[in-house]
């Protein structure tokens, strides 16, 4: 429906009158000729000025013709096709590209938006990358199904920022639910808020396989210690026999191992070995059949490989508190069994000076004036050789300044540290050492409360919180007990990272307890609260005594903390990196690179060349990196044959070497898309129940492809979207209006110069 409507920048009053006085004018004009015309031309000039000063009247007014056009918007079908490699997979009793081509063939997903404009209407296919492509050139047996990674949160974010502007009501999603990149969909898809109508691809029962899932190690080792390195394998469909476990340290076996097999089960194995070497080390699970697995479906999932950088010496990391507390016996204790880490522990003995331990200060305490003390001049020399400082309830109104001056000025050297809350604590004299905190202090307060840790999904992503490495550790983390903390308010500082909440009688506060910060190379880790003994007494300790296997939060969350604070790059000016450490066969390498000078601000000019070793390769290969400003550079590498990479970037300025940097990655030694080898059913009636969809199989597609187009269309909110549109055509200023004006004009005055008139 269209309708029109007419104004003026004016009353239609004033332009009658106008008109009306151009009227009488012409008439004025026209009433008495010389020298005399004939009555016919008379009236024709009179017409010709009347209309020409009619139109510029007209123009004058500005006249604007309103049209409003209503219409409605189709509702949109997003369509998500998986176009990774697991989907041509075989399955123990279907092939997964004969179900997938069946089901696309039948449904014919390019005409679900049949009632859009042709060039509007299209597919979404995604591995770990898009490509969108027209529905009117969309044929199921032209995919190619060879994607090496599949990110299914990636293509739900695409269509968060489109649903309102092209009126996407639903999404169609087509796959076998093995995603191994990016975050949950499930998250995805709450934001989208759209009902998702998912196809699964795929046998659910179990085939045939032995696969290695993970490997869980410290990120950082040292020369000549024990690294404990989790090994976890999963069997399914064989009845019973042995396999044999090879790990590997750069090719080396460091640990073999038969093991044996009873029908379906996922077992993790610890193995302990000694690095000798420091350097990045690539660890290699691999697990083969012995005897009595005959028939395994695939081999491909049989390897998995990690990388650990291995440092020379242990890490030197001091503890200073103001005052004894559990805390400091279960932290010295904690720090103590690392094997990593040599711990010196100052307690605060409120005269100026310090107990020589956590035992001298209870024996102190007790009144032992014997008691060994520590003296100024040897904390400022411990104090210069650590390499992490971790502060307990510091400081104290009765601290020293000059003990916190002597802190604050090796914080100043881009030392990491670790800061603990206590009830004592003065927040004021804790200002001096907020700059090298991720927080400021707002309101300091000595109110005391019990508040329970709050730990969401996405702050397990930080090695720090990082338990079993699996969805359960969010759990584990908020089925701790409470912790104290004061009524202290503080402000978060923006580049700084909140790792946990609190709870207060179970209602969720924006209140941090855990946060990281990541500044400059320099790493600060605080927890806004105290009685962390808690957490191994209340927590672990109770529950180890009734036999039950539970995490040591405790124990694991220090270790985690040390692991983080140690692994700086403070003093590294050149860094090269590749983008992930595992690439699929045949996929593109990109090696990055950033270059900073002394004082840490990004370094342009620089020409950085990376040398590329490999068994595979008969010699190095050498890439030069492009400089994309802003002191990085970058470089892809194309094809790259399977095996392990290592590679040494060099910078160079005036000709002059600036600064080198190394790393290692491999190709095609893991194939991330067999490792599930099922569909992942449960997961996908999940996300589309949980969005207000349905669950298909691709079986059931292919035999009643209808039911798919009945479901979407019964979506309430599946239906045109009405759209009003506005034009405001602007008559005043068309050409042709003055033209015509002109012409008129042209006219009358070419009349009366034929008629002899003045």
């Amino acid at each position: 429906m269209t309708s029109y409507s007419f104004s003026l920048s004016a009353s239609w009053w004033l332009l009658i009158l106008c008109g009306i006085a151009a009227a009488a004018l012409t008439w004025y004009a026209y009433r008495i000729t010389s020298p005399p015309v004939s009555r016919s031309r008379r009236y024709a000039l009179m017409a010709l000025r009347l209309m020409a000063l009619w139109v510029l009247l007209f123009a004058l007014f500005e006249p604007i013709v309103n049209v409003l056009r209503a219409t409605e918007e189709p509702p949109r079908v997003a369509i998500l096709l998986d176009n990774s490699e697991s989907l041509a997979l075989r399955d123990a009793s279907r092939d997964r590209k004969v179900d997938y081509r069946a089901a696309l063939t039948a449904l014919k997903p390019e005409t679900l938006n049949e009632a859009l404009p042709e060039a509007a209407s299209t597919l979404t296919l995604f591995d770990n990358d898009l490509t969108v492509v027209a529905a009117k050139d969309f044929r199921p047996d032209a995919m190619r199904l060879e994607g090496q990674f599949t990110n299914l949160a990636k293509p739900l974010q695409s269509i968060f920022y489109d649903a309102e502007r092209t009126n996407t009501q639903a999404v169609l999603l087509v796959t076998d639910g093995a995603f191994n990149e990016g975050e949950n969909p499930l998250y995805a898809a709450e934001m989208l808020g759209r009902p998702m109508f998912v196809i699964g691809v795929g046998d659910s029962t179990e085939a045939k396989d032995i696969a290695v899932r993970s490997i869980i190690t410290n990120e950082v080792g040292y020369v000549e210690s024990e690294l404990p390195v989790n090994i976890t394998f999963q069997t399914s469909g064989f009845s019973e026999g042995t396999a044999r476990l090879v790990l590997r340290d750069n090719g080396n076996v460091v640990h073999e191992q038969i093991l044996p097999v009873r029908g379906t089960e996922s077992r993790t194995l610890s193995v302990i070995y000694k690095p000798t070497q420091a350097g990045m080390h690539t660890l290699t699970a691999e697990i083969k059949n012995q005897s009595g697995l005959e028939g395994e479906l695939t081999t491909k999932n049989n390897t998995y490989s990690e990388f650990v950088n291995i440092l020379k010496n242990k890490r030197k990391t001091l503890v200073l508190a103001s005052q004894i507390s559990p805390d400091i016996s279960f932290l010295r204790s904690s720090l103590e069994a690392n094997s990593n880490v040599q711990c010196n522990v100052y307690v605060e003995d409120m005269k100026g000076g310090f107990l020589e331990d956590a035992a001298s200060s209870q024996a102190a305490s007790a009144g032992n004036a014997a008691a060994p003390k520590r003296t100024m001049e040897m904390l400022r020399q411990d104090l210069s050789e650590a390499e992490a400082i971790v502060l307990v309830g510091f400081p104290l109104t009765a601290t020293p300044l000059a003990v916190i001056e002597a802190v604050k000025t090796e914080l100043s050297r881009n030392k990491p540290v670790l800061f603990i809350a206590s009830q004592d604590l003065d927040w004021v004299r804790l200002r001096p050492l907020e700059p090298y905190l991720p927080f400021t202090t707002l309101t300091g307060s000595k109110q005391e409360m019990l508040a329970l840790p709050d730990v969401k999904q996405q702050a397990l992503s930080s090695p720090v919180m990082k338990l079993s490495g699996t969805d359960t550790d969010a759990k584990a983390w908020n089925q701790l007990p409470p912790l104290f903390r004061t009524e202290t308010l503080v402000r978060v500082k923006p580049e700084a990272e909140v790792l946990s909440t609190v709870k207060l009688n179970n209602v969720p506060l924006a209140e941090p307890l855990i946060v990281q910060r990541t500044l400059n190379n320099t790493k600060s880790l605080a927890i806004l609260g105290y009685g962390l003994y808690r957490w191994k007494l209340l927590g672990y300790a109770a529950e180890a005594a009734k036999g039950r296997e539970v995490p040591d939060i405790f124990g694991t969350f220090f270790e985690n903390s040390l692991r983080w604070l140690a692994t700086s790059d403070q003093g590294k000016f050149v860094r090269v990196k590749s983008s992930r450490k595992v690439y699929g066969s045949g996929e593109s390498v990109e090696i990055t690179a950033q270059v900073y000078d002394r004082s840490y601000s990004p370094l342009d000019g620089a020409e950085v060349r990376v040398a590329l070793q490999s068994a595979a390769l008969k010699q190095a290969r050498e890439i030069v990196l492009t400089a994309l400003g802003g002191g990085r550079y970058s470089a892809t590498v194309e094809g790259l044959g399977e095996g392990e990479y290592s590679f040494v970037g060099t910078a160079l300025v005036n000709n002059q070497n600036y600064g080198e940097d190394s790393g290692r990655f491999s190709v095609g030694k893991v194939n991330i898309e067999y490792q599930n080898l099922r569909m992942n059913a449960g997961f996908l009636r999940r996300l589309a129940e949980s969005t207000g969809g349905k669950f298909f199989t691709a079986q059931e597609v292919a035999a009643n492809p209808d039911a798919v187009r009945r479901a979407i269309q019964s979506v309430p909110s599946y239906k045109p979207r009405p759209i009003t549109l506005r034009n405001d055509i602007a008559l005043w200023n068309v050409a042709w209006l003055l033209g015509a004006a002109l012409v008129m004009f042209a006219l009358e005055w070419f009349l009366r110069k034929r008629s002899g008139m003045v």
